[in-house]
């Protein structure tokens, strides 16, 4: 033990000293392992390390200097913060006048060392000199240093012993030898391992002793001269290497230990280089703070790029420090580094194409949001009332302008509502939390959480407001304010752009809503919050004033369409129109001009087609990323008739979409959402860049510095939120949705110009795309209907095998994709020989289900309605043969209905008659799947219930029971799902599927219009699989029906659909077309007209009167079926009134509907 004590002791003293032990009572054990205190350690020091009695005395020095300092304040670590603030020197490192005192008496110990010229003698001479507030003898002692940018003094090569001459060093120990190699296998012990050498070699101590000297330079030149930032800067960069390299060796995990002993605080990275962070964390955030003043944060150049290295090492070391450890500190230079990334972001220039993508900053910014929370959970407590959590508060404007400057998209908004749940434990109804909570819900697809928190920030400030001013009224001067009344009044503006916002959001819903109940509440909502943002409006904002009469016109529409009122509507109109001109005036914007464009295209007094044109080409030339711009005016090229222009326009357009598409694969692709650029130069979108107009709200661009020269607090973070815009930023479900909307209606162009013949390949070309960007494969699609009852019959294989064979056959070729089969032709039969035999489709009965929403009038195209009289002898395939031929809508109401039609059933067996009878219980569809996906193993045959099920048809409630065959018992019930909700993802699904199933209709009707009967079967029953609530699922099935002259089936698939959703206007007028076919096929009179027949005259006149009345009001099939039952009726003049009214709506038409294309209101 002759070299054995000795060198433990060197160890214990610098593992004591770097650890920074100052106040324990024990901070090594002895060769014993015994607990020893500071003084025994240095008399136990002094006794097995003769000669070196200096050393010990410098440790004593420098034990006794940190003891003074910290004796006013709440601990070792410096976490108290001075009355000038954080941003401050202060008094960090300054003993108090009372210590002064006795502090000088080690100063001039140390001065008496001096005679021997060591380096650490020299550094702790500057330490005491700056404590004793001498900074001018400071740096004349550190002048005296070698040159402290040296980093190989403190980064030493493993296997050597080289340190700084006036370092801590063991005796006996050439350049050659190592204390880990001269005593290893001896010297292991519980507080001494292998993976910490760096400590017994002295290695850390030395780089305390560096990191110290920097940072007392540069807090020198602070302190002698506060406007030279440039001189203390360039001193505090000095410890950056050294900073880095003994980072580097440093664990940020607790270490391993000797077998044997337990883990304990005592081993963690952080207590055992506890002196160590200390400077390092004192070093990195003066220089950080002194940057932030004088540094570019947009640049990466000279100084500016040493800024954002200094950040990186900050945020790298706070890996290794508990939450507690100078929390404050840590939270300002958190606040600092996330204000410097968003400023960074927010200036970065558009990327080329083709140019490398950008590091992705919002890594880093989650990662210190993350950090600054664990800070602020320890830091911080709930308030107390009439108090707020500031801290908190601001930490959550930082984390929403990150995800503003990341470009506002709703799917990366899930780590920001993350950190706003986690903000409500530490606050207590905080205004600016419930603010941001309605705006992210809504983005990230849960309105009605979105429209709960808008409520509940609505309360909170009315209720402040109203306390602020009922104590003005009653508090004296020096009360006001004493319980808190009017800290929870959020500004102004910030009101007013909330509830402009929220009215928007309820607009959306409300016009997007089936329930119409539902909607007016939400319509009705939406003009509550305008009337209050109205109280606190400041007329001279024009922004604001035009945002606020923008969006109270967008509620006039949404009233106009959710309350259906025939009294009322018009008005609305008008006010809409008159609002949406007054905003226009007030202050121009693409929004305003697109819903100009909207309001003359709607049929009535003001439309005027070329006005709407002109709005519709300001708000491309306004906002030309802007997908849906470019699809109203495509739609009002085709009403125009001006199908080239049109052709253009939407070419593109899609080429805008495309843009937008291929940024969010990017973006996918990259985990976080890397900006992407359009290959085509149509469109680049920087999702970094500001999304808004420069206004008052922002930061100032060319400021580029974190921090005022003379700053002396943090600028609140609420300076860097944007302001809200017109409208959500898309997220990649509607970006998709638009987009595909673009491409049905270059669809519908396309056949209605060149007929249905010139299609084809582009349909396939259609379901590619849609393919790439949306995986709905194999995995995703639901079974049939009625698998449940193939898979309890318990059928052989070989009838499975027999039914793929036939389904296969019948759907117009074999498989190839999961998505689109190719469509085999065939050559079109030369006379009804061949259809002969019905082709097997049954329909079973309306059944109970979930309420789903309407099919759109864009599935009524206007040649769907189309029927020529044919001679008695001859059979017709299809009754839209003329649809491609480019014939006019009037000549719908000229060349009359088609005649030939069978008999129907009498009013006792319409709508709703025996539903839910008979396999009733069969439609849970929530176990159908399983139970066929068992029978058929791994086979990736999906049937459709359409030609699957059997027939059982509305007359069935009219035979035995007796005969049928008995229904298996029902499968047990699921289990209770967990949340009442579908999640994001499943609705994400569904509404693909609703998409994919729509495309495929489209295509039915277009297999159907060529004659291709059995291809546009194929193709229902593909857009049944896909989506078995979809109510035009049945409409086309009912279309196809027609086309076989099977009357009764199609009225039974038109009943089903108006069953699914019974203000479902495709389904309605082809239900009264059929009443009325088979009303002209018998040729009478309504004096000899069958009292069954009546009723169906009377029933179809019920269903179309409230249809116009509703959402067919511009319609104008639904009139012209409806003058026609008025004829029957004998009521002449009506029927007169609504023709002239459907040949009206008829001109100036578009294509499709643009409330279905391209949506009502923005």
């Amino acid at each position: 033990m002759a070299q054995g004590k000795p060198a433990h002791y060197w160890r214990q003293l610098r593992a004591a000293l770097t650890a920074g032990q100052w106040d324990a009572k024990f901070p090594a054990k002895d060769v014993h392992g015994r607990a020893v205190s500071w003084s025994d350690l240095l008399r136990k020091f002094n006794k097995h390390c003769p000669g070196h009695q200096d050393v010990a005395e410098l440790a004593s020095q420098t034990q006794a200097l940190s003891l003074l300092l910290s004796a006013n304040a709440t601990n070792l670590d410096g976490n108290d913060i001075g009355p000038q603030g954080v941003l401050a020197l202060g008094d960090e490192c300054r003993l108090a006048e009372e210590r002064i005192d006795e502090a000088l008496a080690g100063y001039d110990t140390l001065k008496q060392m001096d005679a021997g010229a060591s380096d650490s003698v020299r550094a702790a001479l500057a330490y005491y000199a700056y404590a004793l507030r001498r900074p001018s003898e400071c740096l004349e002692h550190l002048l005296q240093l070698k040159d402290l940018s040296d980093a190989q003094g403190p980064v030493f090569p493993p296997g050597t012993t080289r340190s700084a001459p006036a370092t801590l060093q063991v005796p006996g120990t050439t350049s050659n030898t190592s204390l880990s190699s001269s005593w290893t296998g001896s010297f292991v012990s519980a507080q001494s391992s292998a993976s910490v050498a760096d400590i017994n070699e002295g290695r850390s101590w030395s780089a305390v002793e560096q990191i110290r000297s920097a940072c007392l330079k540069g807090m020198c030149y602070e302190t002698l001269d506060a406007k030279d930032a440039q001189r203390a800067f360039a001193s505090y960069l000095v410890a950056g290497p050294l900073v880095a390299g003994v980072v580097s060796e440093i664990p940020t995990y607790v270490p391993t230990v000797t077998p044997g002993s337990a883990a304990s605080p005592d081993n963690s990275s952080f207590a055992r280089y506890r002196e160590l962070w200390r400077w390092v964390e004192r070093v990195l955030r003066r220089a950080i703070i002194l940057g932030a003043r004088i540094c570019d944060v947009t640049r990466t150049d000279g100084e500016n790029g040493a800024l954002w290295q200094l950040f990186q090492q900050y945020h790298a070391c706070s890996a290794h420090w508990p939450p507690l450890f100078r929390s404050e500190q840590r939270a300002a230079v958190a606040v600092l580094h996330l204000r410097a990334l968003i400023l960074k972001a927010r200036a970065a220039p558009t990327p080329k194409p083709g140019a490398d993508k950008p590091h992705r900053w919002i890594s880093t910014a989650r990662s210190v949001v993350q950090e600054c929370r664990a800070i602020l959970s320890v830091s911080t407590s709930f308030p107390k009332a009439g108090e707020r959590n500031v801290k908190v508060e601001d930490l959550v404007d930082l984390s929403v302008a990150a995800w503003e400057a990341d470009g506002a998209i709703g799917e990366y908004a899930g780590w920001v509502i993350d950190v706003l749940w986690w903000a409500t434990r530490l606050t207590f109804n905080s205004f600016k939390i419930f603010r941001h909570m309605s705006r992210l819900f809504y983005v990230a697809g849960d309105p009605e959480l979105a429209k709960r928190t808008l409520r509940l920030y609505v309360q909170i400030v009315s209720k402040a407001r109203e306390a602020i001013m009922a104590e003005a009224e009653t508090a004296t001067a020096e009360a006001a304010g004493a319980f808190g009344a009017g800290k929870d009044i959020d500004t102004d503006a910030s009101w007013v752009q909330t509830l402009v916002h929220g009215s928007r959001m309820l607009s959306r819903l409300a016009l997007a809503e089936a329930d119409l109940s539902k909607a007016v509440d939400e319509a009705k909502e939406a003009g509550e919050m305008l009337e209050k943002a109205k109280t606190r409006l400041d007329l001279s904002d024009m922004p604001l004033l035009a945002t606020v009469q923008l969006a109270e016109a967008v509620w006039q529409i949404a009233m106009a369409h959710t309350e259906q009122d025939v009294l009322t509507r018009t008005k609305r109109f008008e006010e809409a129109l008159a609002l949406l001109h007054t905003s226009l005036e007030t202050h121009p914007t693409p929004s305003t001009h697109h819903h100009l464009a909207l309001a003359y295209l709607r049929p009535g007094g003001s439309q005027d087609l070329q006005t709407a044109i002109v709005h519709a080409r300001a708000a491309v030339e306004g906002d030309p990323s802007e997908v849906r711009h470019w699809h109203l005016l495509g739609l009002l090229l085709t009403a125009s008739g001006d199908w080239k222009a049109a052709k253009e326009v939407l070419d593109i357009g899609a080429g805008v979409s495309e843009a937008d598409l291929a940024g969010d694969e990017e973006e996918e692709s990259s985990g976080d959402g890397t900006n992407g650029d359009a290959p085509d130069g149509v469109r680049v979108h920087d999702y970094g860049a500001p999304t808004t107009q420069p206004s008052g709200h922002d930061m100032e661009t060319t400021a580029a510095r974190l921090l005022d020269s003379d700053a002396t607090e943090l600028p609140p973070s609420s300076s860097l939120l944007q302001p809200l815009g017109d409208r959500p930023s898309p997220n990649r479900q509607e970006t998709f949705e638009q987009a595909l909307q673009l491409r049905m209606t270059q669809l519908t162009l396309s056949e209605f110009v060149e007929g249905p013949e010139g299609t084809g390949d582009k349909w396939v070309e259609v379901f590619q795309w849609f393919s790439e960007k949306r995986e709905v494969g194999i995995e995703d699609r639901r079974m049939s209907i009625d698998s449940r009852r193939a898979s309890q019959d318990l059928k052989a294989p070989s009838m499975y095998s027999s039914t793929e064979k036939r389904v296969n056959g019948v759907g117009g070729g074999v498989r190839t994709s999961a998505t689109f089969p190719p469509v085999q032709e065939q050559s079109e039969p030369a006379s009804r020989a061949s259809l002969d035999v019905p082709i097997p489709i049954t329909v079973t009965p309306a059944s109970p289900m979930a309420h789903s929403p309407a099919f759109s009038q864009d599935q009524l195209t206007r040649t769907s309605l189309n029927g020529k009289e044919e001679p008695s002898g001859e059979k017709r395939l299809s009754v839209d043969t003329n649809r491609g031929k480019g014939k006019k809508v009037r000549e719908v109401f000229i060349s009359g209905v088609h005649k030939g039609r069978a008999r129907v059933t009498t009013i006792s067996k319409k709508i709703g008659h025996n539903v839910g009878r008979h396999n009733g219980m069969h439609l849970k569809r929530s176990n159908s799947a399983p139970d066929f996906r068992a029978l058929l193993g791994q086979t990736p045959f999906q049937a459709s219930s359409i030609h699957l099920r059997q027939h059982l048809s509305i007359h069935a409630s009219q035979q035995d029971l007796s005969l049928l065959e008995a229904p298996p018992p029902p499968p047990p019930p699921p289990p209770p799902a967990t949340t009442p909700a579908l999640s994001r993802h499943n609705v994400r699904l569904a509404k693909d599927r609703r998409l994919l199933s729509n495309l495929w209709l489209m295509s039915s009707a277009t297999f159907r219009r060529l004659g291709k009967i059995e291809q546009a079967r194929g193709a229902i029953q593909e857009a049944e699989v896909r989506d078995e609530s979809n109510p035009a699922v049945w409409v086309q099935l009912g279309l196809y029906y027609l086309a076989l002259d099977e009357d009764r089936k199609a009225l039974e698939a038109f009943q089903k659909a108006l069953f699914i959703a019974p203000n479902d206007v495709s389904a309605t007028i082809h239900l009264c077309r059929v009443y009325l076919a088979a009303v002209q096929n018998h040729g009478k009179s309504r004096a000899g007209m069958e009292p069954a027949d009546k009723d169906n005259v009377d029933l179809a006149v019920g269903l179309l009167s409230a249809l116009t009345k509703g959402p067919a009001w511009d319609v104008p099939e639904a009139w012209y079926f409806l003058a026609k039952m008025y004829g029957l009726q004998g009521r002449q003049d009506r029927e007169r009134e609504c023709l002239c009214y459907a040949l009206t709506l008829s001109e100036n038409r578009p294509l499709r509907d643009p409330g279905v294309a391209v949506g009502w209101c923005l």
